[in-house]
């Protein structure tokens, strides 16, 4: 089933490897095969990632966009979520950390994203608490590549491909 996509004014999308950008009217586009599919919004920098779950976020969107290099990515993956597990998350922290991680053994990074947005909500509330400080949280998180993603824009946006469902974004 194709993929339907409502851009607003301006708005970016990757599609496969290709940056888009919308010009100022709202845009449909439908896409057919199955590629990964990032909008604006889940985009993230790599110097937005200041968080052990926002590079995290950072790491498996490089996994979405890049599969080909998806096995560094892992060697970056495993042991920050590990050091994340061990800043005192509880319960809840550890069954995000273990459904993402199936997610992204499964291939399916579009999901592994969804659940880390949820892992990036629950940090802010430890944050928040004063439970859990950034510190000690490696200078880098992935490394660098001359592709879109690696610094500069950050464009690797998290999106909507989904196994082939239909869907409006919008």
């Amino acid at each position: 089933m194709p993929l339907k996509i409502t851009l607003k004014p301006n708005e970016k999308v990757i599609i496969g490897t290709a940056i888009i950008s919308n010009g100022s009217s709202k845009a449909e586009l439908v896409i057919h095969n199955r590629v990964p599919v990032v909008r604006q919004k889940d985009i993230l920098k790599q110097e937005e990632a200041d968080t052990p779950a926002k590079q995290i976020y950072y790491l498996i969107l490089n996994m979405y966009l890049d599969p080909a290099n998806e096995v560094t990515f892992h060697d970056f993956y495993f042991p920050l979520l590990r050091h994340m597990i061990n800043m005192a998350v509880d319960e809840r922290g550890i069954d995000l950390s273990v459904e993402m991680s199936k997610r992204i053994i499964e291939g399916d990074h579009y999901k592994a994203l969804k659940i880390c947005k949820k892992l990036i909500e629950y940090e802010a509330e430890l944050m928040k608490d004063g439970e859990r400080t950034a510190e000690g949280v490696p200078d880098r998180a992935a490394p660098q590549h001359d592709r879109p993603g690696s610094g500069g824009d950050g464009l690797h946006e998290g999106g909507g491909h989904d196994g082939g469902r239909q869907e409006e974004h919008g």
